[in-house]
């Protein structure tokens, strides 16, 4: 599918897969291949779901964002897609599974009539920030409440934010923790995030079976070695 509106980007502003693992362990510390596993499937079908719409589509990660604060590293990126030209800039993560093309196409759609467009997350912030350039401002753009779980409300009742025309998609979670990761595991449908899940799942539940049977086993060695010979020894 070709791309109609050719001034519109879609940004996919994101960590690598290795840097969320480091930060997101949601399959525990002790099992952050799975942690880095896991978002690199994130990361492959976000790119496969951009790419479907047929938009330009431009990924930062950590080795290309500038900036100190993550307010600085998005506004910037922003900005850049901005000074190459590009009219319309919609935004998304990494870590939002249940993100479709129907929805990225409908926010392209969207942001052609629109000044804002907003996918807000269960957590009180967004998985999907669309804007035009004529209302995108450098500074007011950084001072949001960037990983606040008050950046939704802060977009929809801020003052300079609430001139502005905007549209509003559902609400879906993004996974930043384990509850969120079970959470989702419970909702979706997706055979192969369920069975990456549950497989790795049960791997750390071996591991930590595995470790308290250990101590356990370790425990009843050492207090076995403190203790008397049984008593039927002695009567013996």
């Amino acid at each position: 599918m070709g791309q109609i509106n050719k001034d519109t980007a879609i940004l996919i502003f994101s960590l690598s897969a290795q840097l969320e693992a480091e930060r997101k362990s949601i399959f525990g510390n002790a099992n952050k291949k799975a942690s880095r596993g896991f978002f690199n499937i994130l990361i492959n079908r976000t790119r496969k779901i951009a790419s479907s719409t047929g938009a330009d589509v431009i990924i930062v990660d950590e080795s290309q964002q500038k900036g100190t604060t993550f307010g600085e590293r998005y506004a910037n990126a922003f900005q850049e897609l901005f000074d190459q030209g590009y009219t319309k800039v919609l935004s998304i993560g990494n870590d939002t599974p249940d993100l479709t093309a129907e929805v990225l196409d409908q926010a392209i759609n969207k942001i052609q009539h629109k000044d804002l467009v907003i996918g807000p997350s269960t957590d009180g912030g967004v998985y999907l920030l669309g804007m035009r350039r004529e209302f995108f401002n450098l500074d007011q753009f950084k001072a949001l409440p960037w990983l606040e779980s008050t950046l939704f409300n802060t977009l929809v009742n801020g003052v300079f934010w609430n001139r502005a025309k905007a549209y509003y998609f559902d609400e879906l979670t993004d996974i930043d923790t384990a509850h969120q990761l079970l959470q989702f595991l419970y909702s979706t449908d997706d055979e192969v995030l369920i069975s990456f899940i549950l497989s790795h799942l049960l791997a750390v539940q071996n591991l930590i079976q595995h470790s308290k049977s250990l101590c356990l086993s370790d425990k009843h060695s050492f207090s076995f070695q403190l203790r008397g010979p049984p008593a039927f020894l002695l009567a013996a």
